[in-house]
């Protein structure tokens, strides 16, 4: 799979730990990863969203 700088970049952030995105984020921006199945999304009760890094994801993010 081919992956842009940008979605590479993310993964390779996501490697250190999960980021926390304010309701306002462009979600489309990683919905494409999201969907690939290189990142998980979980919604925070604060309506913030957790984004993790799964192991398919670290792979691509290191290759």
């Amino acid at each position: 799979m081919e992956l842009t700088d940008l979605e590479r970049d993310f993964l390779r952030k996501l490697l250190g730990e999960s980021w926390v995105s304010p309701p306002t984020f462009d979600h489309e921006i990683v919905a494409r990863l999201v969907e690939l199945g290189l990142v998980e999304t979980e919604p925070l009760p604060s309506g913030d969203i957790e984004h993790r890094i799964t192991d398919a994801g670290r792979a691509a993010a290191t290759a």
